[in-house]
C-alpha cells in the first residue's frame, strides 16, 4: 500500500528502503504541521526524487514516523509529482529519552497501541 493507494503486484520495482523526505526533531509535544511549508519542502525534495527515479528507483520507503514529521499529504503530493511510489509507516520513535513519543502513548496498553497502528494500516493515516 502506497500513500496514494494500492499498486499492481510486481510494479514496485527498485526500492530505496529507509529514507526520510522530512524530519522535525523538535519533539512530540511541540510538533505540528505548521512548522514547515509543504510547498517549500516539495520544491526542495522533488528534484531528489526525480533524480532517484531517473536512476531506476520506482519505490521510496519514507521511514519518518508520526511525531517526528510524518506528513502523508506531503508524501502524496511528492509521489504524484515525481511518479515515484512512496510508502510510509506506523509507530513511534523512542530515541533520545522518548522525546519523539507522545505522552498518551505511555498511558495506552500494548493492545491499544497495536490497535491504533493496525487501524492506520487498514483505514489509512
Amino acid at each position: 500500500m502506497t500513500v496514494n493507494g494500492i499498486i499492481p503486484s510486481g510494479s514496485a520495482g527498485v526500492f530505496l528502503t529507509h529514507e526520510h523526505l522530512l524530519v522535525d526533531f523538535i519533539g512530540a509535544d511541540s510538533l505540528s504541521a505548521d512548522r514547515w511549508k509543504r510547498e517549500e519542502v516539495v520544491q526542495k525534495m522533488l528534484p531528489f526524487l526525480l533524480e532517484a527515479k531517473e536512476s531506476g528507483c520506482q519505490t521510496f520507503v519514507d521511514c519518518t514516523p508520526d511525531y517526528l514529521g510524518r506528513d502523508v499529504l506531503l508524501l502524496q503530493e511528492l509521489s504524484k509529482l515525481s511518479g515515484v511510489n512512496i510508502l510510509t509507516n506506523t509507530g513511534f520513535y523512542g530515541a533520545v529519552d522518548n522525546k519523539f513519543v507522545p505522552r498518551f502513548a505511555f498511558d495506552e496498553s500494548a493492545g491499544q497501541l497495536a490497535e491504533r497502528w493496525i487501524n492506520e494500516w487498514e483505514h489509512g493515516i
